[in-house]
């Protein structure tokens, strides 16, 4: 396995990426690699006020030497690994990414102002700070993870990733579900072991379901569970 063709990427991605888009200079973005999984990734991230936004992640299979990643083709209704074979499509597709991100942002927004649109903008004066909080955070809890949970009882573990977020559309002939999954890394300090939390909304023909779960590993299984993770994948796409 070699990585020479990752670093000589790394090195060219962060060269043209400042010139990529215009938009770039409105917004802080950030570049991430990481090597320690198996198959290495580039990151691309906005930064917010409180967190970073991942609008669009390349992995790097060393085996196949492959860059690669996934779209949902909204034509076709399926989710699709797409291969890079040279910097070009690759940044074509972070340039994609990041405008589909932005319009989605601005979708989120255009909802919130239709909702809670007011007739004078003196109407807030009339809110306490709390009833503002209140007044959009009704419609916009299903973002968050169940931070209820979290606190319940499992103040033990230290978070040390951010938020993590898909969104998965299965559509069918008579059947639409939409998934909401939130994902969030731990480390359990009373043990040492490691805490993968998985949140998920499910939404089908009306009806919405939730479920919370955590799994515990110990740091000798993390290399274990990516392997089997790695072999999904090659089956699922091959």
């Amino acid at each position: 396995m070699s990585l020479e063709w990752f670093s000589r990427m790394e090195n060219a991605v962060r060269v043209s990426l400042p010139d990529l888009c215009e938009g770039f200079d409105e917004v802080d973005i950030i570049f991430d690699t990481d090597t320690t999984e198996q198959h290495p990734s580039f990151s691309f991230s906005i930064e917010g006020e409180d967190d970073y936004d991942e609008f669009c992640i390349v992995l790097f299979d060393p085996i196949n030497q492959e860059f690669y990643s996934y779209h949902f083709d909204e034509e076709a209704e399926l989710h699709a690994k797409v291969l890079f074979a040279n910097l070009d499509q690759m940044l074509s597709f972070i340039h994609a990414s990041f405008h589909d991100y932005m319009e989605e942002l601005d979708e989120d927004y255009d909802d919130i102002d239709e909702v809670y649109e007011l007739d004078d903008v003196d109407d807030f004066d009339d809110l306490g700070t709390d009833e503002i909080e209140e007044v959009f955070m009704e419609e916009s809890d299903e973002d968050f993870v169940d931070s209820n949970f979290l606190e319940e009882d499992h103040d033990h573990i230290e978070w040390i990733t951010n938020d993590k977020y898909i969104h998965i559309e299965d559509n069918s002939l008579n059947n639409e579900i939409n998934y909401a999954i939130y994902y969030k890394l731990g480390i359990d300090k009373e043990t040492g072991d490691g805490v993968l939390y998985r949140h998920t909304i499910t939404k089908q023909n009306g009806d919405e379901e939730e479920e919370n779960v955590l799994l515990y590993f110990k740091e000798e299984e993390a290399s274990y569970i990516t392997e089997l993770i790695s072999e999904y994948e090659k089956k699922k796409y091959k």
